[in-house]
């Protein structure tokens, strides 16, 4: 008897969006807050950023660091304000946030943004808990 092979037909796995006029694979919405929280988290982990309410952090509730970043636009802008400790170097410290919010809202969102602006908003001397501060 001859060996018989029947042919094997896999099923196309491709994934293919649906074809309905008002469909569509559907959106991917991330909130303004999550970008947010993400560029806090990246700057927190800096040494030298403090974590560290404002001066005037009980009347407007003020604290650093702080970001905002508008995440509806395709590269936004971002902001950042933070607390340093004195003395740290300030433009290297700078470059460094930049650089890490920059690479984090890339790696965990996919939207890369346009510009990262950092803001040096309070400098402390002495431990975190000081209320003495340079300006």
């Amino acid at each position: 008897m001859a060996d018989r092979h029947l042919p094997v037909a896999w099923p196309d796995l491709t994934p293919t969006p649906p074809t309905e006029p008002d469909g569509g694979p559907g959106t991917t919405t991330i909130h303004d807050r999550v970008g947010e929280s993400i560029g806090k988290k990246a700057a927190l982990s800096i040494e030298g950023v403090l974590r560290r309410k404002g001066s005037l952090g009980l009347i407007t509730g003020g604290e650093y660091p702080k970001v905002s970043v508008d995440m509806s636009r395709p590269h936004p802008d971002v902001k950042v304000d933070v607390a340093i400790h004195w003395p740290t170097q300030a433009t290297a410290l700078c470059q460094e946030v930049r650089a890490l919010v920059h690479t984090e809202l890339s790696r965990l969102t996919g939207v890369t943004p346009h510009r990262v602006d950092v803001t040096i908003a309070d400098v402390v001397v002495g431990d975190e808990g000081s209320q003495r501060r340079v300006r």
